[in-house]
């Protein structure tokens, strides 16, 4: 089974947190690879249009924000950028062999 999860948090390095799966706000189950990746290049296309920026990082993940999409952190008294991403699952762990679009 695949997955895509769109996750929102207030960092763009995912990959360096355990506790991303808490920041999802959207998945997509599919059977087949071809069914998953149709998906996910529909809504990198449609962020691309939506957000004012884009960053593309490691394994080729795309980050997605609007400059004043902020959140305010108490402990450190400053506002934080929100970032949206898309991460891919086979089954139940990452898939970093994305294409780039």
């Amino acid at each position: 089974m695949w997955t895509v999860t769109k996750i929102r948090a207030d960092y763009e390095g995912w990959w360096l947190f355990d506790n991303w799966k808490d920041q999802i706000i959207e998945y997509y189950n599919f059977e087949t690879y071809n069914e998953m990746i149709n998906k996910y290049i529909e809504l990198i296309e449609l962020s691309k249009d939506k957000y004012d920026n884009h960053l593309v990082g490691k394994h080729n993940i795309h980050a997605f924000f609007n400059n004043c999409d902020l959140r305010f952190c108490e402990d450190c008294d400053e506002d934080l950028q929100i970032f949206y991403s898309f991460i891919v699952l086979k089954n139940t762990e990452v898939y970093y062999n994305l294409p780039l679009y």
